[in-house]
Order: C-alpha cells, then structure tokens, then sequence
C-alpha cells in the first residue's frame, strides 16, 4: 500500500510542473460560460491585482521593455542551447539532465501560459462593451450610417486646420514622438469619471525603434501583457499613431476583444484634449464608418467625400500609400497568424473582428444623439 502510495506520489510530482498550464486552461473553458462573474471578479478583481503593479513598474522604464526582449530572445535561446550541450558532454547521466530540463522548459511554458491567461486571455470573456455601456448595437439605416460618416468627416476636417503639415501637405503631430505617446491616456482620464470601468495606470505608449521593419508584418501596435505595456509603431503616418496608442492602452485596462478596443481608443481620441489625438481618432472612425458604407452603398459613401477637407484626403492617400509600400508575403504570414491567435481566443470572424467597430460607433452616436 505504502509502495503503491509512494508511486503516486512520485508520478504526480514528475507532472506537477503542468498544473499552472491545467488551470489556466481550465480557466478558459470554464469563464465564457459567465461573462458577469468574469467582469466582477476577474477583469475588474483578479486582472488589476496583476497588472497594475506590473503596469506600474513597466511604465517607469521611458524605453520599450518588449522590443529588447524580442530582440534578446535569439541570443539567449542560443546561449541557453550551448551552456546545455557543454553540460551534457560533461554530465555522468545524460537522461537525468535531460529530465531536469525537460522540467524546467515545462514549468516556464507551462507558468507563461496561466500569467498569459491572467493578465490578457480571459479577458475575452468579460461582458461586451454594449452591455457596459448600455449601446444598442442593433443594425442601423444607410441613411444613419452617411450621416455618421459625415459627422466624422467633419470634425476631422475642423481639427485637421488646428494641426501643422509636412512640405508635402500631410499632418505632423504635436510635439516629439515621445510627447505624444505621454499623452496617450488623457482621453481615457477624461472618460473615467462616466464609465469609471476604463480606469488604468498605464498612460503611456512606448516607441518601437525597429518600427520601420515592423511595418513589413502590417501591425500598427502590440500589447505584451507580460510587461503591461503598450507599444506603437512609431514608423507609420503620424495620423495613425495616436489613436494606435489609444487602443493598445485599452488592452492595458482589461479590454481583449479587437472591435472593443478600437471602440475604445476612438473614444478617448474624441474626448482628449489635444488636437491630434483628435484627429486622429475621428480620421479613424471615419475610415472605418466610410468602408461600412462604401461596402453598402457607393453612392451614399461619395457624397461624404465631399466632407473630408483637402488635407484630410492628403493624409488618407498617404495611408494608403505606406501600407501599399508594405505589402507582401510577410504582412500575410503575420496576419494569417494574428487571425489565427484571434480564433483561438474564441472570436470566431478572426481579424474581421476588427471591422465590429463600426456598430458600435453607430450605438454610440445614436445613444449620444450625436447626428
């Protein structure tokens, strides 16, 4: 009896390095079927016990702490991989070292996965923007949709006259790069006292100097969640940057879904108090309003093209340009992956996901009485 217990007992142990991994998984199974529990407990409980000191912490740091740990990874994964095989020419038991770090690689890959969980993953699961926010994102007229547009259109247009130009008659930010992505969360501070849920300490964004390489992958920003931090291509037009900034601080507060996100960031542009988070976020909402529309209704899509002010079609040609300059095998690789990384969080239109902004634009305008 005491043999058989034993023999349990050493079997569990070999494996016990799997039990972070088990309940992170168990966790992503179990939180979709409870969003309100989520909300309460997790996103709101759980998630801030976490992330704000880590937030903290990673803020302090003017530099992107996810750029030198890319950048470091080969050399230490290579570095790791050669002290391993030097010990291994001079190990008495070979099998025994590779069990130890067989253990070890469980134990890290199995832990990153639960801290992946807690700090981004579940996050998924929390109650919809709509319902935070009691929008109706039920489907809205044409008619609805251009008058949107047009709104958009501008207030883009209006703030765009407040903002200097380049030689060639594109729109410049409103100081340095790193001043600019300092004031990446005062949007969200003037919205915290309404919906006191987008609350965060991470007010800034951090500045991705391999950004010019970066562009070739398609992505405008990334949130690591292991650093709480949120990180901007600072490489594409100056008209994107701002509200990239804004929506990766989004995921810094608890936010996972993409469509939520950019919801989120177009928000905190409207309402800062700078003139080129401004902009930014009504180019943006605009871009994704008038594609909805130009999809439903050509016609309709025209009209509000006479909204947008010379230098606002100025910087949505160069939008277009830059990204167009970028294309290829790798921005489809990266985005296939993005898609993929998407799915498997359980949304299931993928990439799509980030087009759903637009119903809740529409929600947002019409519970606002904004048209």
């Amino acid at each position: 009896m005491k043999k058989t217990l034993f023999k349990a007992l050493s079997v569990l142990r070999a494996f016990l390095f799997l039990l972070p991994a088990v309940v992170g998984l168990l966790l992503y199974w179990i939180l979709p079927h409870y969003p309100a529990f989520t909300e309460a407990v997790f996103s709101r409980g759980i998630f801030r016990l976490i992330s704000v000191p880590l937030g903290m912490v990673s803020s302090l740091f003017p530099f992107s702490l996810t750029e030198i740990a890319a950048v470091a990874a080969l050399p230490a994964l290579v570095f790791l991989l050669i002290r391993f095989l030097r010990r291994m020419k001079k190990a008495e038991s070979r099998a025994r070292l590779m069990a130890k770090a067989g253990k070890a690689v469980g134990w890290t890959l199995s832990s990153a996965l639960l801290l992946y969980m807690l700090l981004h993953g579940l996050n998924f699961n929390r109650l919809p923007a709509s319902e935070l926010m009691e929008l109706d994102t039920s489907a809205k007229s044409p008619e609805f949709l251009q008058a949107v547009c047009i709104d958009l259109a501008q207030n883009a247009s209006a703030i765009r006259k407040e903002l200097p130009q380049d030689d060639n008659g594109n729109v410049m930010l409103d100081g340095s790069i790193t001043d600019v992505l300092w004031r990446a969360g005062q949007g969200y501070e003037a919205l915290e006292e309404q919906y006191p849920f987008l609350w965060g300490v991470v007010n800034r964004g951090k500045r991705v100097h391999l950004s010019p390489l970066w562009s070739y992958t398609g992505i405008t920003g990334m949130y690591f969640p292991f650093f709480a931090e949120a990180n901007v291509n600072t490489d594409q037009p100056a008209c994107d940057i701002p509200v990239t900034a804004a929506h990766e601080l989004a995921h810094t507060r608890g936010f996972a879904r993409e469509d939520e996100c950019n919801f989120y960031a177009c928000l905190a542009c409207f309402h800062h108090p700078s003139a080129d988070y401004r902009y930014s976020g009504y180019l943006m909402a605009y871009i994704y309003c008038s594609n909805a529309l130009y999809a439903y209704d050509q016609e309709l899509w025209l009209a509000t093209r006479a909204y947008c002010s010379q230098g606002m079609q100025a910087d949505l040609l160069q939008r277009n340009e830059y990204w167009e300059k970028h294309e290829g095998r790798v921005q489809e690789i990266s985005e296939s992956i993005n898609n993929s990384f998407i799915e498997i969080q359980g949304d299931d239109d993928g990439v799509l996901s980030y087009d759903r902004v637009v119903e809740l634009l529409l929600a947002y305008y019409e519970k606002e009485a904004l048209v």
